[in-house]
C-alpha cells in the first residue's frame, strides 16, 4: 500500500483544489491559499486544507481583537462591546477637558510656558530655547509671566500665579491626547 506523498507541487496542489495551475497561483499571490515551503517549490496538503477550511468558514484562524476578548469577558449586561468603547471614549474626553488650557494660546507659546516652569533658573529670553523678546511679551500681555527686573539691558521675567496654573493644565492635557 502505497502512502500518497504530503507534500505536492504547483500542478498537483491546483488539482488537489479542482482548479487550474494559473487560479492556483493567483490564490497563492492573494492569500487564498499559502505558499511554498520555504526553500522549495512545494506545498504541504495540510496547510492547503487549513486555508480552504478557512475560507469555507469551517474554522477561523483571525485573532480576535484583545478589546473585544476583555469586553466579553468582562461585559456587564451591555449588548455589546462598541457601546463600552465609546463610553470609554467619551470618559476620556470629558477628562480631557479638565485640563483644556484656557488663555488660548499659540503651540510655541505654550511650549516656552511649559519650559518656564519647568526650569524657573532660566528666567531671560536668551536662557529660553525658542524664545525672543516679542514671544515673552505676548506671554506678558496674556498674564503668564510677569517682568521681574531690569539689570544691565537684560529683561528678566517670572511665571505668574496664573502662568503656573496654566502651564500645570497644559502639560496634563498634552499627556492626555489622542
Amino acid at each position: 500500500m502505497t502512502v500518497p506523498p504530503r507534500l505536492i507541487g504547483r500542478k498537483e496542489a491546483a488539482e488537489y483544489c479542482g482548479i487550474s495551475p494559473t487560479c492556483f497561483s493567483l490564490w497563492v499571490s492573494t492569500h487564498k491559499m499559502p505558499p511554498t515551503i520555504p526553500g522549495t517549490r512545494m506545498w504541504d496538503k495540510r496547510a492547503i486544507d487549513a486555508k480552504l477550511d478557512e475560507i469555507s468558514g469551517i474554522m477561523s484562524s483571525a485573532p480576535e481583537d484583545p478589546f473585544d476578548k476583555w469586553d466579553r469577558e468582562n461585559r456587564t449586561g451591555r449588548p455589546s462591546g462598541r457601546d463600552s468603547l465609546a463610553e470609554w471614549r467619551a470618559g476620556k474626553e470629558k477628562r480631557r477637558a479638565k485640563y483644556r488650557p484656557q488663555m488660548r494660546l499659540e503651540y510655541r507659546l505654550e511650549s516656552i510656558l511649559v519650559y518656564l516652569a519647568a526650569h524657573p533658573d532660566c528666567d531671560t529670553a536668551s536662557s529660553i530655547p525658542n524664545a525672543g523678546p516679542a514671544m515673552l511679551e505676548e506671554l506678558r500681555k496674556a498674564g503668564a509671566v510677569q517682568l521681574v527686573e531690569i539689570e544691565r539691558e537684560a529683561v528678566c521675567y517670572a511665571l505668574t500665579e496664573k502662568g503656573k496654573a496654566e502651564a500645570a493644565r497644559i502639560k496634563k492635557w498634552r499627556s492626555l491626547a489622542p
